[in-house]
């Protein structure tokens, strides 16, 4: 009995400091990010000239409001993808999508993510639950790659247009293959040393849980996050007086969209990172257009201030639910 307490009491405690450290991490990483941030100080000089319009002031708080739906299709897609695992109740996921985006901002390109998902689930295999979270941002990167390769297909050159449209059907149509036969990854473990398979062939089988519809739902989810976040980016460019209409703002959002996927960047940066590759697309887009290249820099700055709504502000909602976390259980599913 004296033992078990004392085991309590060493887990309570190690609970407690890993929690602290994570928030102390996060609030560090956040001053850096936000508050010694230059872009973020050269957002507000633009921010302050849109202030003097109500119809932007609106326009900014419509973008802002759009967050929580944001998160909640992300909640959505991943209460989906973990099913197999666990079935966790909403409000229970939703928090951690917030603590998913705090933990994710202390690794490169926000990889440890799903550090900040899996640890609120009470009794599903956590290793199992973090290869179905992979499955959920596979659907996101689908979604994202697709709709990039059309945008592609606008931007490219006549000369070039035959070339990037076959290439780009055939990425698209092998990666919807890909996706609907997500159970090959299970396959994988063939490349895993012998000594080591039966263990992997009992967490790799997960990959083989999803139905069709499953996989389905799941990309719709997909689809309409997109949607929603894309919208945020068009209000904020409205916001900032660029003057597009809804097709010709998406068509620049959504290769600049393919062009961060397939970037690979350090999270320390990925404001600058953002911030160029905005800039360059949308730089030539609006010459095409006929419209001045300037407006591109309000373009960065809208960008920037979607950044602060849908990934500073959440990983900062996301400290408090630190708390809720559970790193450490009495016993351990296998």
């Amino acid at each position: 009995m004296n033992t078990t307490s004392h085991n309590a009491k060493i887990r309570k405690f190690a609970e407690t400091a890993i929690k602290i450290l994570i928030v102390l991490a996060g609030c560090w990483i956040l001053y850096v990010k936000i508050i010694k941030n230059q872009d973020l100080t050269e957002m507000w000089e633009s921010v302050k000239t849109s202030f003097s319009s109500t119809r932007n002031v609106l326009l900014m708080a419509l973008a802002f409001i759009l967050m929580p739906l944001n998160m909640a299709l992300e909640t959505r897609k991943w209460q989906k993808s973990i099913q197999p695992v666990e079935r966790v109740p909403f409000w229970k996921a939703y928090t951690a999508i917030f603590t998913g985006i705090t933990a994710g901002m202390m690794f490169p390109n926000r990889t440890g993510d799903f550090l900040g998902r899996i640890f609120i689930l009470e009794k599903g295999n956590r290793f199992k639950a973090a290869m179905l979270t992979f499955v959920g941002n596979i659907a996101q990167m689908l979604v994202t790659v697709s709709l990039g390769c059309i945008a592609w297909i606008f931007f490219t050159h006549e000369k070039y247009y035959w070339y990037v449209l076959i290439l780009s059907l055939i990425i698209i149509v092998l990666g919807y293959l890909l996706y609907f036969n997500i159970h090959i990854l299970k396959h994988l473990q063939r490349l895993i040393p012998k000594k080591w398979r039966p263990r992997a062939e009992k967490y790799m089988e997960i990959f083989g849980s999803y139905s069709k519809k499953d996989l389905a739902v799941i990309l719709l989810i997909a689809f309409a996050k997109y949607a929603v976040y894309s919208l945020q980016f068009v209000i904020l460019i409205w916001a900032f007086d660029v003057p597009l209409n809804y097709l010709e703002a998406m068509v620049p959002i959504m290769l600049t969209y393919l062009l961060m996927t397939v970037i690979p960047f350090i999270t320390i940066t990925e404001i600058a990172v953002r911030g160029s590759v905005c800039i360059y697309v949308f730089e030539a887009w609006l010459t095409r257009l006929g419209i001045s290249a300037a407006f591109s820099m309000m373009v960065f700055s809208a960008s920037t201030m979607l950044w602060l709504y849908n990934l500073a502000i959440p990983a900062i909602i996301g400290l408090f639910f630190i708390r809720k976390l559970k790193f450490i259980r009495s016993s351990y599913e296998s």
